[in-house]
């Protein structure tokens, strides 16, 4: 790895390469501003107005283009504004993800509001690093983000990045199962204007937003500011949602330099649905939902401050100062008749900085960026007399710093590409006084190296292939077997705090890039090979958690396509495949001591495809359709083909209708009215599974001003 970094850092500059945008996974424009774009950024004439938009982004799109791949030898999809909007209406973020290759998406509640997940090549969105304009979103301690939390986010959202496999380094949690990057809508190229958007439709969903942005006037400053409501009762009986959210970012852009504020607010109460149903009740009901009648309430709230300097024409310097606030509670049914429905409290607050150092020149790239954070969460439980479990309140807390350089150097038609990540982590649980358990805490550190190479072949094609490993540590709910609380006999059981062991992944993957006018092909193949993977082995701790252990060797192998083809200006027809291989070579029940071998994975099934289709009639209309397979998956990890869920495809279709300035959406969901099962687990020997809702549509009309 040293030896190729003194390589980039001697050897001469060479031409770089103009890149074509796919039609239907087009890179943003601040991902491909030329080197004269930059350097007519850095204002050595007189001071004045940046007098275009390319100028802004460059200097907007610093932190973001640290953590995306950009032509590394990674497998990437990005999706722009348009494929995000393409049969948006207000759905959570997740459940626009599965237009990549790999990723499955489910939802508690059955239709498109309440909580959902995303899984990458068949790893929960956990174990993924989730980030927005390079500001990390995973929580620290349990590694997850919410998206419920945050109604509406899309909205604010210009385009997404999605790395499978260990990709490349990013701030936050390690880059395991790969890496979502988002970025903001961008101030400096937003054209002045504003939005309102209302619409409704199937189990009682209603929303209504609006948005304006002042685009990048003479006094060098500019401004987006959306707000968002919405609202739902929910497929699955008791799985509302309701939630409230904003989003603003404003900024000054001087000739060299850009100070920008950005803010991200949302709070939601949803109806509990997070337990999966069994067949036999499904078949009767099937909006059956066990724990119907209880909900909860959070809030979380982000403010981030960051200054992006143009240090010369071939390098830039970007500082990023964070905080995040979160809480609220949750409850869980006791089912005893005369007793009140017990409460948890979460409370967080964490908070960091981010620095991103950039400098290219010709064909050469290099990009150093360093992040610290601190982090704690308090969890308190206070139901007394109802319940016979005493009331606590224990604390977790969480630092971490890391620091990764990474680069490339073009030497003619071949590209060389280097990245080492370094993270150092550590976790402490501080236990409610007097519950006789004494403080605990572990330390993690990682070296996550990643080389690859990269060949021109051809002006159409690019070939690419990378080899890299990184490593993981546990959630707290991973070290404590889903508890909330250590008490004297749980703390005999799990301390120290070393019975869940990291995990590590080695991933070689090798590509191309094919592109015609009309065209573009992206395939992929991969070979994930892991070490004490933290495995889902099928089922939850009391208050819903799922279990996971440490599964001594296990793999992921596939074959990934991502095509579209424009026959004519009006037609546009694309496709994913992702077709996998996947085991676990050995894994011991601890329940039953009974050892598995050569066993599916949970949740991964061994074929995805997703099929779009888009026909534009007459100016104005668009006719959409959307088709995803998914074949069967286990539930667990015995192989067993009873504890599984049945492979489904489901159909979505949708028109737009535009009006000059103003859109009408129409969209249907499930339109041949498929009994899917998304997700599941096993409880005492008996599958359950999530449901998808039927048949449903939804209406959203987007009126410009």
């Amino acid at each position: 790895m040293l030896a190729l970094f003194v390589l980039l850092a001697a050897a001469p500059p060479a031409a770089a390469r103009a890149e074509a945008a796919s039609p239907l996974r087009a890179r943003p424009a601040a991902h491909a501003a030329s080197q004269d774009t930059v350097a007519r950024a850095r204002g050595d004439s007189a001071r004045r107005p940046p007098r275009d938009s390319a100028r802004a982004r460059a200097l907007e799109a610093v932190t973001v283009r640290a953590v995306r791949g950009g032509d590394a030898a990674v497998s990437q999809t990005t999706l722009g504004a348009p494929a995000l909007r393409r049969s948006y209406t207000g759905q959570d973020v997740p459940l626009l993800l599965h237009q990549a290759p790999g990723v499955t998406t489910y939802a508690h509640g059955g239709a498109h509001w309440n909580y959902s997940y995303f899984r990458l090549r068949g790893i929960d969105q956990s174990r993924v690093n989730l980030t927005l304009d390079g500001i990390p979103l995973n929580e620290p301690e349990d590694q997850q983000l919410y998206f419920s939390n945050f109604a509406d986010l899309a909205s604010s959202i210009a385009s997404v990045q999605v790395q499978r496999g260990v990709g490349t380094s990013s701030y936050g949690q390690a880059s395991y199962g790969g890496s979502v990057n988002f970025e903001s809508v961008p101030l400096g190229s937003t054209a002045r204007g504003g939005e309102v958007q209302v619409g409704g439709g199937s189990f009682g969903a209603a929303r209504a937003a609006a948005q304006y942005a002042t685009g990048l006037g003479a006094g060098r400053t500019a401004a987006h500011l959306r707000f968002s409501n919405q609202r739902a009762e929910g497929y699955r009986r008791g799985s509302s949602h309701a939630g409230n959210s904003a989003f603003a970012t404003a900024g000054y852009f001087g000739d060299r330099d850009l100070v920008k504020l950005t803010m991200l607010t949302g709070a939601a109460s949803n109806g509990q649905a997070y337990t999966p149903v069994p067949l036999a009740a499904l078949r009767e009901d099937r909006r059956a939902n066990p724990i119907a009648g209880v909900g909860d309430r959070f809030r979380q709230s982000l403010a981030a401050l960051a200054y992006t300097r143009l240090l010369s024409r071939t390098t830039s310097l970007a500082t990023t100062v964070y905080g995040f606030d979160a809480g609220g509670w949750y409850e869980y049914p006791t089912w005893a008749p005369g007793t009140a429905t017990p409460r948890w409290e979460l409370a967080s607050r964490w908070g960091g900085v981010l620095t991103a150092l950039r400098h290219a020149s010709g064909g050469r790239t290099l990009d150093v960026g360093v992040h610290a954070s601190d982090y704690r969460r308090d969890h308190t439980f206070a139901a007394r007399p109802e319940l016979d479990a005493p009331g606590y309140a224990n604390r977790g807390l969480k630092r971490e710093g890391s620091a990764f350089v990474k680069g490339s150097q073009a030497l003619g038609p071949l590209t060389l590409h280097g990245d080492v990540q370094l993270r150092d982590a550590a976790f402490r649980y501080r236990p409610t006084p007097g519950d006789g358990v004494e403080p605990a805490s572990v330390r993690w550190r990682f070296v996550n190296p990643r080389v690859g190479v990269s060949w021109q072949a051809a002006p159409p094609l690019r070939l690419f292939a990378s080899a890299g490993a990184t490593g993981r540590e546990p959630t707290r709910a991973d070290l404590l077997e889903g508890q909330d609380n250590v008490d004297p006999a749980l703390a005999a059981r799990v301390f120290p705090l070393d019975r869940i062991r990291p995990e590590r992944v080695r991933d070689l993957e090798a590509g191309l890039e094919w592109r015609g006018a009309a065209w573009s092909v992206r395939a992929d193949v991969y070979s994930m090979d892991f070490r004490d993977e933290i495995a889902l082995v099928g089922r939850t701790a009391m208050l819903g958690a799922d279990l996971r252990d440490n599964v001594a060797t296990s793999s992921r192998r596939g074959l990934e396509l991502d095509a579209s083809w424009s026959p004519t200006a009006a037609l546009t027809v694309a496709a994913t495949v992702a077709a996998s291989r996947n085991r676990v070579r050995r894994w011991r029940d601890p329940a039953t001591d009974t050892l598995h071998t050569d066993v599916p994975p949970v949740l991964t099934p061994a074929l995805v495809a997703g099929q779009q289709v888009s026909w534009r009639l007459r100016d104005g209309l668009v006719l959409t359709a959307d088709g995803r397979y998914q074949s069967r998956q286990q539930l667990d990890l015995t192989g067993s083909r009873e504890r599984s869920a049945p492979a489904f495809f489901v159909l979505d279709g949708g028109a737009r209708v535009r009006l000059r300035r103003h859109e009408l959406l129409l969209q249907g969901r499930n339109l041949l009215d498929r009994l899917a099962f998304p997700a599941g687990d096993v409880s005492d020997g008996v599958p359950r599974y999530f449901v998808l809702a039927p048949r449903s549509a939804e209406v959203m009309l987007r009126l410009a001003f």
